[in-house]
């Protein structure tokens, strides 16, 4: 049966992986208490598996005839590529792979899993490894869990076969895994012979890439859930591999794949194997044939095993998508060349949870490739009226008389807030060390590579984070941007996993500044108060306890920057926020007599905007104006802006004075902050339609 694993070297020189972090196992969890599903296995509501109407399309999952494929048949060729352009997974039929060893594989993994833990912890995988029994994949204490316990072996080559993880038991277990890898093996290669024509190449040109053929199993077991419906017993992601070849349970359906944006369940089809495309096959084609994001959700009355095997490249394989897959279709490489070893151990450090490429990653990758998703319609590009000659005209603030309740510049204050809601801040009092320091710190976290970023994800419940926030579908257009949102004050509010702590000096840093910035805000509401006939401190007694976040983008370059957009068009749910700009580079447009104007930078100054909050106080007298960020072709532009808010307890309506004794000319109703920022949060960053939430007749 080919190697003989009894002489297979202990792998002394097998490559090792970042490990997983020590966690529960789920079965022994379900075994002492069956209703027990701790917090930590609990989606969160967006993530929790739905029942949809996307169960009618799982009998249209292709199915692939081998022997007519290995046949050269032309007809099962056409049939293999259009399931991997559409589908990216196929079930596998006629493979030549006997019952009786998949059925022999089945028992005896079903055996192992059924044995008390204490034996089954005599192959536990180790802290920097991936092979054994336990868990994979867990990067951290926050993560979600999934709701299964693995058992991982790497199978070829021979000599990185660690066998202390092998199971003696059941006694022919070993034998098992040995027969039935070696038939998936040979499956897989007929499938790459396939896959090689319909790539418009030699049969064996896919094969003779790998350098070394690499092969892993992955043995999954499901425990009954008591509620299935909150949990994920894997978390959507795609896979590292060239292809994955699955064995599934016959009885339980709980594998599922992303396609036409519904999760589609693969029904198991006895004794047939479920192919799909991995990373590596999406970059070899250009992004011709798709690595689709998959699941498994559990069951509340069947335990399920599943068998995962893995056909990788070897490490020092170099992965870029083939020079003839660039053509008229796709004209140009949407992937940069990568060693699949450094691949693999990225990948291993992170958490699985979507595809491990984002779509910003692969335009830095190539800088004139522009993603449909980033392009703007026609429609919205017409709309654009080119105001440039008017950007002298919005108005500079002498902070340091307006701290001085200097009369003239309050009027011009007002003026500022009345007729653009912008306006410069200047002699503002922050060091300009203070202001460089944080610029050179965003810069350099924007500058690590993306997996360091990585590190601090968005957290969609917390809105803080690393990457792209405010989407709300799959169809949305996207902004040609990533950010980085932290919450400053209320210290309590803070969650420093976020807090990136390279550069070294970047949380002092960005504390330092913060503080500065909201000296600048009280200073500003005092004035705003006073020319709103109020008390110095009137506006920063209605904040409760006034919170502060921050919000660093990164807009990369553009070689296209009239199709795409920075940041949409739209107005700030704050009371005011605080920007500090790019010195070298021109971004900020504002929405001014029906065009866009651009706010050219001046030297350390800070940019001031009203925000929705003091439109509704002031019952709509000073607005809060529509802005947006624009792509520059030559240089990469950073902006850092701070956000100024109630509680979100406050009640926020005009102000009473400031309507007439009948309150006939009052525009806005009142609104808990909290409900308003909300509403606003589950909206696409849009024009001003988060304040007609709180508008009358509207």
């Amino acid at each position: 049966m080919g190697i003989n694993i009894a002489e297979a070297a202990e792998g002394e020189d097998a490559p090792t992986y970042a490990g997983s972090l020590p966690v529960p196992n789920v079965q022994e969890m379900v075994r002492s208490n069956p209703m027990q599903v701790p917090e930590r296995y609990i989606r969160n509501q967006e993530d929790m598996p739905k029942t949809t109407d996307s169960t009618h399309l799982s009998c249209e999952i292709p199915v692939i005839d081998l022997s007519l494929l290995s046949n050269g048949h032309k007809e099962e060729l056409k049939r293999l590529e259009l399931a991997c352009e559409e589908w990216g997974f196929f079930q596998v039929v006629n493979h030549g792979v006997a019952e009786e060893v998949l059925q022999g594989m089945k028992y005896s993994a079903s055996e192992f899993f059924e044995l008390p833990l204490e034996e089954k912890n005599k192959y536990a995988v180790a802290s920097d490894d991936i092979q054994g029994y336990g868990q994979a994949f867990v990067v951290s204490e926050e993560q979600k869990l999934d709701w299964s316990d693995i058992l991982s072996l790497v199978i070829y080559p021979a000599r990185v076969r660690k066998l202390k993880f092998w199971p003696n038991a059941p006694k022919e277990f070993k034998e098992n895994i040995e027969v039935y890898s070696n038939e998936v093996k040979r499956v897989g290669e007929e499938l790459l012979c396939s896959l090689s024509l319909i790539m418009g190449m030699d049969k064996d040109t896919l094969l003779g890439l790998h350098k070394e053929f690499v092969q892993a199993l992955r043995v999954n077991y499901y425990p009954i859930c008591s509620i299935p419906d909150q949990v994920l017993g894997i978390s959507p992601h795609s896979d590292i591999s060239i292809l994955t070849i699955l064995m599934q349970d016959d009885d339980v359906t709980g594998l599922q794949i992303k396609h036409s944006g519904e999760w589609v369940p693969v029904k198991p089809i006895p004794n047939a194997l479920v192919v799909n495309i991995g990373d590596v096959i999406e970059i070899w084609s250009n992004g011709k044939y798709s690595s689709i994001e998959h699941r498994a959700v559990t069951n509340k009355n069947r335990a399920r095993i599943s068998f995962a095997s893995f056909i990788l490249p070897h490490d020092d394989v170099e992965i870029e998508p083939f020079d003839h897959l660039v053509d008229s279709q796709q004209p140009i490489k949407i992937y940069k060349k990568v060693r699949y070893g450094d691949y693999l151990r990225h990948s291993m450090k992170r958490n699985v949870e979507g595809k491990v490429h984002t779509e910003m990653e692969m335009v830095r990758c190539n800088l004139s490739f522009i993603p449909d998703r980033f392009k703007r319609s026609e429609e919205d590009k017409s709309k654009d009226v080119d105001l440039s000659v008017l950007s002298p005209q919005i108005p500079v603030i002498d902070l340091a008389l307006l701290s001085s309740e200097n009369v003239e510049e309050l009027k011009k204050l007002e003026w500022a807030c009345k007729c653009w809601g912008f306006f410069m801040a200047t002699n503002h009092g922050i060091p300009e060390e203070v202001l460089q320091r944080v610029k050179d710190a965003a810069a350099g976290f924007f500058e690590l590579p993306f997996q360091e970023k990585k590190a601090y994800s968005l957290d969609s419940n917390e809105m803080q984070g690393y990457g792209r926030p405010f989407m709300v579908s799959e169809e949305e257009k996207l902004d040609w941007s990533d950010s980085l949102i932290l919450r400053i004050y209320p210290s309590h509010l803070q969650k420093l996993k976020f807090w990136p702590t390279t550069p070294a000096d970047f949380r002092d840093t960005v504390e330092a500044y913060s503080t500065e910035v909201r000296k600048v805000a009280e200073t500003l509401l005092g004035s705003l108060s006073l020319m709103m006939g109020m008390t110095k401190d009137a506006l920063l007694r209605l904040h409760k306890d006034m919170a502060q976040a921050l919000r660093v983008n990164y807009y990369p370059t553009c070689r296209n920057p009239d199709q795409v957009i920075g940041i949409s068009p739209h107005s700030d749910a704050s009371s005011i926020s605080i920007l500090l700009q790019d010195d070298g580079v021109t971004g900020l447009e504002i929405q001014h007599d029906g065009g866009w104007v651009p706010v050219n930078p001046v030297l350390n100054s800070l940019v001031v905007n009203i925000g929705d909050v003091i439109e509704m106080w002031s019952n709509g007298k000073y607005k809060s104006i529509e802005h947006r960020a624009i792509t520059n072709e030559n240089k990469a532009r950073m902006s850092l802006a701070t956000f100024f808010t109630p509680d979100t307890d406050v009640e926020i309506e005009p102000l009473d004075h400031i309507l007439d004794p009948q309150g006939s000319n009052r525009i806005y109703k009142k609104v808990k902050y909290g409900d308003y920022l909300t509403h606003s949060l589950r909206k696409k960053i849009e024009g001003k339609t988060n304040l007609r939430f709180s508008k009358y007749n509207d």
